[in-house]
Order: structure tokens, then sequence, then C-alpha cells
């Protein structure tokens, strides 16, 4: 290999790796609060009988 070749490869590297990072962690916070909000509707819906009791 190269040194022209792993010049490029480091520069493809450089530019897409943040962007890859920043996909992933955008996709992780949604997952985090799609997953939040449907454990939140389980755990109400679970104890929307007891409402009335007053526990």
């Amino acid at each position: 290999m190269s040194s022209k070749e792993n010049y490029s490869t480091r520069k493809i590297l450089k530019e897409t790796l943040p962007v890859l990072a920043a996909i992933f962690i955008a996709m992780a916070s949604v997952m985090y609060i799609l997953f939040k909000s449907w454990s939140n509707k389980l755990y109400f819906e679970k104890w929307k009988d007891y409402e009335d009791c007053g526990i």
C-alpha cells in the first residue's frame, strides 16, 4: 500500500467517522425515547385500575 492510498483512507475515515457516530447517537436517542414511552404506557395501563382504590 502506497503512502498516497494510506493518506486517502485516513482522510475518508476522518471525514465519515464523526458523521457515522452522530447518526448512531441520534438513532440510539430515538430508540431510548421510544422504549421509555412504551414502558411508561405499560406501567400506567397496569396501575390504571387501582386509581379508584387510593393506592
